[in-house]
């Protein structure tokens, strides 16, 4: 059955769906040369829109997760991107139409996200209802995708891309917003971190009931540990935290989701309430069974969704991350029924900030190290959990009530400097989420290149543009051209094969 696509703003600009598989060898260098020394993928997920619904609706979180894998060797690139084929793909791919009826899949309008209690009939009951759309990440010789709910964690192929299953061990995770619908299926993060040298991954599951969070220590092996976290104070949206040498530090924020908004309140399943105060689970590394510190800050309103990274300096921990204003969600206060979404940047903004907790009193304060509008942090992923010095961010400038992305940003978290290299001005593209790759596995932190894919969507082609570390401002060292636009990717990761 064919479909047009729906003109509405989940399916323009950046966002228009990529909905074909392709594979490109050797892929052409318009500038430059790819480093030889580099030697690994760069994977990256995003919701694609191949039907609608059930109910005709096109909730972002409901749609089928497509990756995207770039894979460089001794000079040479080759790209695919395959769709993910969980449960819920395989089942309307067998039928050739949408299988799913949403709770949230009535509303027409920015309500919609796909989030909702699935109504459950003779083919979608005991098949899970995610899509593994929001972050793909290495773990264990294999890449996971996650879409943080709805369904357990997916591995794929590191070469081909090809689906490989739900992950050994996901009978072994919490559940999310939504009963389990099968032996298996679970709940897992969009942003968990992990240690290097141990290849342990730190992940956590996170509902609108109690036990609010189950914190989740995964072996490679397929082991794991886990820890309800009963004493959370609220359901809040438990997107990412931070990891430091002593501790995981997850932040209790205004940002909360809950099931009956929909079905009570007639309204989205996320929701935000100020009021709310800002708390800190400080949660022991090295024994997550170990006594909890919940700090209970003072902070004013504001919104965290994407850490950087933490340092600690005797009693003071240093948090780092894009701070925004509000998080870049429509919610209640802001739309009425029947209004189009409005998509993530475009309603707040955000800039690097640093959240400074004295873990012996508690006190805490706030501050943002730059005015230049920024999010989607990283850094070198093999000193997660390590004291850190350098982050890079996509930067942008402000527009209107949000803020348009458009640089490369490296910065010295120690000095306070800061690299930039604008992308792009006026031309109509999206700058996505950059990811570092080391010169060699024994380089130093933050030695290296940052690949970053750009959508030049308007013009139908797409770019992973190569910058050496040593010096950004001089443009990247390679351009790497696809020729169609690459559909929009929320996160991604690099996989190295050294």
């Amino acid at each position: 059955m064919g479909y047009p696509i729906p003109k509405e703003a989940r399916l323009q600009g950046v966002f228009q769906p990529m909905r074909f598989e392709a594979t490109v060898e050797e892929c052409i260098v318009t500038h430059g040369e790819i480093p030889k020394d580099l030697s690994g993928g760069f994977y990256r997920t995003g919701p694609t829109w191949k039907r609608p619904t059930k109910q005709g609706s096109n909730g972002i979180l409901s749609m089928d997760g497509m990756v995207q894998g770039l894979i460089l060797d001794n000079g040479r690139a080759d790209f695919r991107n395959r769709w993910i084929r969980t449960p819920k793909y395989l089942l309307e791919e067998q039928h050739g139409r949408g299988m799913f009826e949403y709770s949230d899949g009535d509303f027409g309008d920015w309500r919609v996200w796909g989030y909702g209690d699935v109504k459950r009939d003779k083919y979608t009951t005991g098949v899970p209802q995610g899509t593994n759309n929001v972050n793909v990440f290495p773990f264990a010789g294999q890449i996971v995708a996650s879409g943080e709910q709805g369904g357990p964690p997916i591995a794929l192929d590191p070469i081909t891309l090809e689906t490989a299953g739900i992950v050994n061990w996901s009978s072994k995770l919490g559940s999310g917003i939504h009963d389990k619908a099968a032996f298996g299926d679970a709940a897992f993060t969009a942003h968990p971190k992990w240690d290097h040298e141990t290849g342990l991954l730190y992940g956590w599951s996170y509902r609108d009931t109690k036990p609010y969070v189950t914190l989740h220590c995964v072996s490679p092996d397929g082991g794991v540990d886990s820890r309800e976290l009963w004493d959370a104070p609220y359901n809040t949206v438990a997107h990412d935290i931070w990891l430091t040498e002593d501790y995981i530090v997850m932040p209790f924020q205004p940002m909360v989701i809950d099931s009956k908004r929909i079905t009570e309140q007639q309204t989205s399943v996320f929701g935000w309430e100020p009021d709310l105060p800002i708390i800190l689970a400080v949660i022991p590394r090295n024994d997550i069974h170990g006594s909890i510190r919940w700090i209970t800050t003072d902070l004013e309103p504001q919104y965290v969704m994407h850490t950087m990274s933490a340092n600690t300096s005797g009693s003071t921990l240093t948090l780092d991350a894009p701070i925004f204003n509000r998080p870049p969600f429509p919610f209640e206060q802001d739309f009425a029924a029947g209004d189009d979404v409005a998509l993530f940047f475009s309603i707040a903004k955000s800039a690097l900030g640093r959240w400074t907790i004295d873990l012996e009193t508690g006190a805490s304060k706030s501050e943002f190290l730059s005015d230049r509008p920024s999010e989607l942090p990283k850094v070198d992923e093999r000193f997660y959990g390590k004291p850190y010095r350098f982050g890079f961010q996509v930067g942008g400038v402000n527009k209107r009530t949000g803020m348009s992305m458009n640089s490369l940003v490296v910065t010295d978290m120690k000095t306070g400097s800061d690299q930039e290299y604008v992308i792009r001005t006026d031309q109509p593209a999206g700058v996505l989420e950059a990811t570092f790759a080391p010169r060699s596995t024994s380089s130093a932190e933050g030695d290296g290149y940052i690949i970053v894919p750009v959508s030049w969507w308007a013009e139908n082609r797409g770019e992973y543009l190569i910058f050496d570390t040593d010096d950004i401002t001089q443009g990247p060292v390679t351009r790497i051209e696809l020729p169609f636009r690459l559909g929009w990717t929320a996160h991604g990761h690099w996989a190295d094969f050294r």
